[in-house]
């Protein structure tokens, strides 16, 4: 049996679609809100189906560069946020850049 991992890495992209995709796919759609508002604010959603077998491998391998999707949604819960607004705009890189200061993330955003 196959398993999908899915994990916000900060890397950049667009949110749009991805809140159908996920919970066609069976993610909760708390969960799927999450992933797109993490998108919104300069992540990338990684998703993969893999085998039973390998799943730890991929999950290591992800996260060392991903997010704990839940907890980064409690922050921003903690700062205000209700929910994914599908027409707020995507965050701006100087606000991207504030994002990831504000969570100590290394990675650049150029």
């Amino acid at each position: 049996m196959e398993e999908s991992i899915c994990l916000v890495a900060a890397v950049g992209g667009t949110a749009g679609g991805i809140i159908g995709a996920l919970t066609q796919a069976g993610t909760s759609k708390e969960d799927a809100y999450m992933h797109a508002e993490g998108v919104r604010r300069g992540g990338t959603l990684v998703s993969a189906r893999v085998a039973d077998g390998d799943r730890a491998r991929y999950e290591a391998m992800l996260d060392r560069s991903s997010v704990n999707i839940r907890d980064r949604g409690s922050a921003w819960r903690k700062a205000g946020w209700q929910n994914f607004d599908p027409n707020a705009a995507p965050y701006t890189a100087e606000q991207i850049r504030n994002e990831r200061e504000r969570y100590h993330s290394s990675v650049d955003v150029r």
